[in-house]
C-alpha cells in the first residue's frame, strides 16, 4: 500500500533563510476531516507543508471515493509565539477579520492568482496607484507583478515606485496582505453605517463563479418607517444570514449593500473558525476554473503527467508571508563611538547625535542575525561583525508605527 500527493499547500515566509517557517500549521475542519476519511484521502502537515495524499490499493490507479463537485476547507493556525513580531501582517480585529485563501479565482478582479507559474492561494498584492496614500510596510505590485515594500509614510499623489527612499523592490512574488482578508460572521452580524440614515435597503449578494462577480442576489430587506417609526437616524444594522423560511444561507462570500455602502463578509454557520488566523478553501467545482488550480478533472479523474500518464500531476499551492522591517537604532552608552557602518554596504547609518545612530532605511528582518556591522571607537580598534542582538523582538513601539523603530544598546 502506498500514497500519492494529490495536492500540497506550502507556507513560505521570507524571514526564514536557514530553517523552515514553523510558525503556522494547516488543519482540516471537522467536516473536511470526515470527507477525507470517507474518500480515501489523508491530510498530513509536516514542518511548513500540508500534504493531501490518496491511497493506492496496489500499483494501479489510486482509490478515490469522492464526487467531483466539492470543496475542502482547512484552518490556518498560528503556533509560533513570535509570528506577529517577524511578519509584515497585522489585523486590528483578529477575532472577526480573517485571512481567506482559495484556489478559486480572485474575488477582486476575477483572475487567477498565479504569478510566474506559482499557484498562490492568497490574493495578489494591490496594484500601485499614485493617487493613493501609503504607510510603512504596505505591500504593492507593479503592472508586471513585481512586489514593492513601502519604506515611509507617503501622502496621496506623491508616491513613486522608482524612488528608492519610498519603496523597496522585491521579487516577482505575491505576499499575504490585507487584500486577502475578509470579515467572518456567523448567522448574525451587527455592522456600522458610514452614513446614518432613517431608511436602509439591505441587499445580500453572493459571489457568482460563472460571472466572477457579486451579482447573485439571494435576499433583500428594507428597514423603513414600519421598522423605524420614530424616524431616528440609524447608525447600525443587524444582518441576518437566513432566508425567508429561516433556513441559513449557503456558506461563502457575500457582498452586502446598505443603501450605497458595500461591505464584504464570509458567512460560515459553524462557530469553529474563531481561534484561527485564516480559512483555506480548496475547490474542485466552478470556483476553480483554471485546470492548473483544479486537482481533479471535470469527469472526476486525476490529472496525469504526460507522456506516460502513469503519475498523478500534483497541484502545489503556496501561501507566502513577507518579513517585518525595522529602522535599526543603536543607542551607545559612550560618546567614543564615532561611526557605525555595514560591511555589506546594504545598510547606511546616520548619526542622530546624542550617541544615537539609526539606519536611513528600514531593514528587512531575517532569522540569521546581521553580523556585518562595524563600530568605530575613538582610541580603540574597530569592532567588526557586531551581531544585532534580540533580532526576533526588536520593536519598541506598540502603535501603528510598531514596525518602524527598534533599539539596540551598545554598552560602549
Amino acid at each position: 500500500m502506498r500514497y500519492t500527493p494529490v495536492f500540497t499547500i506550502e507556507i513560505e515566509h521570507d524571514y526564514f533563510s536557514v530553517s523552515t517557517p514553523e510558525l503556522l500549521r494547516i488543519v482540516p475542519t471537522a467536516a473536511t476531516a470526515k470527507v477525507l476519511r470517507g474518500a480515501g484521502l489523508i491530510a498530513k502537515f509536516f514542518q511548513n507543508k500540508l500534504y493531501v495524499l490518496v491511497k493506492h490499493l496496489d500499483d494501479t490507479m489510486p482509490l478515490l471515493k469522492l464526487e467531483n463537485n466539492f470543496k475542502l476547507q482547512f484552518f490556518l493556525e498560528v503556533i509560533g509565539t513570535d509570528f506577529s513580531s517577524v511578519t509584515n501582517y497585522s489585523t486590528e480585529d483578529p477575532y472577526t477579520t480573517k485571512l481567506y485563501f482559495s484556489n478559486g479565482n480572485s474575488i477582486t478582479d476575477g483572475a487567477d492568482k498565479e504569478v510566474e507559474n506559482i499557484l498562490y492561494l492568497n490574493e495578489k498584492l494591490p496594484q500601485f496607484n499614485n493617487v493613493n496614500a501609503y504607510k510603512y510596510n504596505d505591500l504593492v505590485r507593479s503592472g508586471s507583478d513585481t512586489a514593492y515594500e513601502c519604506l515611509q509614510k507617503i501622502v496621496a499623489g506623491s508616491g513613486n515606485l522608482n524612488n528608492g527612499t519610498q519603496f523597496r523592490k522585491l521579487e516577482k512574488v505575491s505576499y499575504v496582505s490585507p487584500t486577502t482578508q475578509l470579515v467572518f460572521t456567523g448567522p448574525q452580524k451587527e455592522v456600522l453605517l458610514d452614513v446614518p440614515s432613517t431608511k436602509v435597503e439591505v441587499t445580500y449578494l453572493q459571489y457568482n463563479p460563472s460571472t466572477d462577480a457579486f451579482d447573485k442576489e439571494v435576499k433583500k430587506t428594507t428597514i423603513g418607517p414600519e421598522e423605524n417609526p420614530t424616524g431616528d437616524n440609524l447608525d447600525s444594522v443587524l444582518l441576518n444570514f437566513y432566508d425567508d423560511t429561516l433556513h441559513p444561507l449557503e456558506d461563502g462570500i457575500y457582498k452586502i449593500t446598505l443603501n450605497t455602502e458595500e461591505k464584504y463578509f464570509y458567512f460560515r454557520l459553524e462557530n469553529d473558525w474563531r481561534p484561527y488566523l485564516g480559512l483555506i478553501d480548496i475547490h474542485n467545482n466552478d470556483f476553480a476554473k483554471s485546470y492548473k488550480y483544479r486537482f481533479l478533472k471535470e469527469d472526476g479523474s486525476f490529472y496525469m503527467i504526460a507522456p506516460d500518464n502513469k503519475k498523478i500531476e500534483t497541484r502545489n499551492y503556496k501561501i507566502r508571508f513577507a518579513p517585518s522591517q525595522y529602522l535599526l537604532k543603536y543607542v551607545c552608552k559612550s560618546n567614543l563611538v564615532t561611526d557605525i557602518t555595514d560591511e555589506d554596504g546594504e545598510i547606511t547609518f546616520a548619526d542622530l547625535g546624542g550617541n544615537v545612530f539609526q539606519s536611513e532605511l528600514p531593514v528587512r528582518m531575517n532569522e540569521k542575525a546581521i553580523d556585518t556591522i562595524t563600530v568605530t571607537i575613538t582610541g580603540s580598534d574597530a569592532l567588526t561583525k557586531t551581531k544585532v542582538p534580540g533580532h526576533r523582538k526588536l520593536s519598541i513601539l506598540d502603535d501603528e508605527n510598531k514596525y518602524i523603530v527598534s533599539e539596540t544598546f551598545l554598552n560602549l
